[in-house]
């Protein structure tokens, strides 16, 4: 927290959020994290060694650690994203004993023994993750996935998956396989911003096996 504090009040990193209006100047990021100029970042956000890509935004209030986020990806307000971990096969689960710095703001322990860092989550290109959700370290999430909210991630999502409850379960896939395979196969959201806002209509109109081929046709050129 301490280092986080310290970016906080850094020339370089006020003088990009007043630049970019899109960054709240009330949301703070550590030095290994890279934020995207074309993101969104609101008010209350905590990001450590995270890396969010263009066209992506946070809701207030959500605390993402160590975790690589895509393009075009919909977070909400209040989710956590790899939570750092607390031994479990010690005498206690308190960090005190393990850490020299740790969260109670004291340091009993003279060398680190507990590697609190949360594994490294994934996130593809256009996930929405519903408001108050919980990811856990290590997960991978696919693209176009949906997290609904108040979900607990403990598993990897696959692509198009929509995924709901505590534990979190697979409720349904958006679209059936092939359409799933063609939307993998176009990565669009690699795709330039004059390509996609030239072709803005294949992504305004629902998609169905009756309309794939028209709708996604075009990004596959």
């Amino acid at each position: 927290m301490c280092s986080l504090i310290k970016n906080y009040f850094s020339l370089n990193r006020l003088k990009k959020q007043y630049q970019n209006k899109k960054i709240s100047i009330l949301m703070f990021y550590d030095k290994e994290s890279v934020v995207s100029n074309k993101s969104r970042i609101q008010r209350f956000v905590i990001l450590r060694k995270c890396v969010v890509s263009d066209y992506s935004y946070i809701g207030y209030n959500t605390n993402i650690y160590n975790a690589s986020i895509g393009k075009f990806c919909s977070i909400s307000k209040d989710v956590c994203i790899g939570l750092p971990s607390h031994p479990t096969k010690f005498i206690s689960t308190s960090p005190l004993f393990v850490n020299i710095q740790n969260g109670t703001g004291y340091s009993w322990s003279k060398q680190d023994l507990f590697n609190s860092v949360p594994e490294k989550v994934v996130i593809g290109n256009d996930v929405w993750i519903g408001m108050k959700s919980t990811i856990m370290g290590g997960i991978t999430i696919g693209n176009g996935a949906i997290i609904a909210a108040h979900s607990v991630v403990t598993k990897d999502v696959p692509p198009y998956a929509i995924v709901g409850g505590v534990p979190s379960k697979i409720i349904k896939y958006r679209f059936d396989d092939s359409i799933i395979e063609t939307l993998q196969k176009s990565e669009w959201w690699n795709r330039s911003d004059d390509f996609l806002q030239k072709n803005i209509t294949s992504f305004q109109e629902e998609l169905s096996t009756e309309n794939a081929d028209r709708l996604t046709g075009i990004l596959l050129k």
